[in-house]
């Protein structure tokens, strides 16, 4: 089993989206580790932690920092998902990882390290209703997908090497405050808050017919500190997060656009749509469940609504 509460827990990327509301829920959680050390190559603002600037391609460097910092587990969310080139995804997403299981496997009492990979290496999938599994074929060819691939499979051979502790997660449609612009539903309000000021006339879109499982980052980080500290069972297993249910992209648009408080108008662009643009994709969460129990608690109507709040306090609206 693993323990009620580690001494000290590691995050890597912990200045981004999901780091920053992984260290939130780690300093609320009853079983909160007494220490945690957020390491990026930049400098966060969660007082909570102790924040440790660090290249994660510097394998020299990361190996000092697991030494120092001496954790009992290791959340590994650093990563890119859009680079101008082959070699930044390799190194950002397969070397970085590398040399934190090394550093790691390295130490006198190697920690549990939980690698955080993404619904996208799995790839387009067939049929119109798509319940997806961990069993489901790695069919990713995206340079995201690919490299996201190779980080999750060199981390489980440690674990089947009896190297390490390991266990993935493959987290689907993310959504929820701080959300980057770039991705659905933020890409939509941030369009709308643009309308509101007068900034721009219309919303575009994309292929607004699809369905897709979205689970806030709220939940999502309960999940990994669900798995990073669940029994010894765990280990070596991959786990999606996900809700288990679609949510149509029109309705997440209708909720976007309803902020507004008055009409606005859409318009489809054509450089938005995909060729093949599968109708409905959802995770299958049974496994997480039965190893953990968790459950996601925030409906997406209100993952959104808290979405506009936190839009509206930048004072960007």
């Amino acid at each position: 089993m693993s323990p009620e509460r580690y001494e000290t827990v590691v995050v890597t990327g912990a200045a981004g989206f999901v780091g920053g509301h992984l260290l939130a829920h780690l300093a609320e959680a009853p079983n909160a580790p007494a220490r945690v050390v957020a390491v990026d190559i930049r400098q966060g603002t969660s007082e909570a932690a102790e924040w440790a600037a660090c290249n994660l391609a510097d394998a020299a460097r990361v190996g000092a920092l697991m030494k120092q910092a001496a954790p009992q587990a290791v959340i590994h969310l650093a990563g890119v998902a859009l680079a101008p080139d082959l070699e930044t995804y390799f190194t950002a997403n397969v070397q970085a990882a590398a040399n934190v299981l090394a550093a790691a496997a390295a130490m006198a009492r190697p920690p549990r390290v939980l690698i955080v990979g993404s619904a996208a290496q799995y790839g387009v999938t067939t049929g119109e209703y798509e319940v997806v599994d961990e069993a489901r074929p790695l069919l990713g060819r995206t340079a995201y997908a690919v490299t996201k691939t190779l980080q999750e499979r060199w981390a489980l051979t440690y674990a089947e090497m009896k190297l390490l502790p390991v266990i993935g997660v493959r987290p689907f449609n993310l959504m929820g405050p701080g959300q980057p612009e770039t991705l659905v539903p933020a890409a939509f309000l941030r369009q709308v808050a643009d309308v509101v000021a007068g900034k721009r006339r219309e919303v575009c879109v994309g292929n607004t017919a699809t369905s897709r499982d979205f689970t806030d980052v709220r939940d999502v980080v309960a999940a990994m500190w669900s798995l990073a500290t669940a029994a010894e069972g765990a280990t070596g297993q991959v786990f999606n997060i996900a809700s288990g249910r679609p949510v149509r992209i029109q309705e997440m648009l209708e909720g976007c656009v309803a902020f507004a408080g008055r009409e606005v108008p859409i318009r489809q662009d054509p450089a938005r749509l995909r060729v093949n643009d599968v109708p409905t994709i959802v995770g299958d969460p049974a496994r997480l469940r039965r190893a953990t129990g968790w459950q996601p608690r925030i409906p997406w109507r209100q993952s959104l609504e808290d979405m506009w709040n936190a839009l509206r306090g930048t004072g960007k609206v």
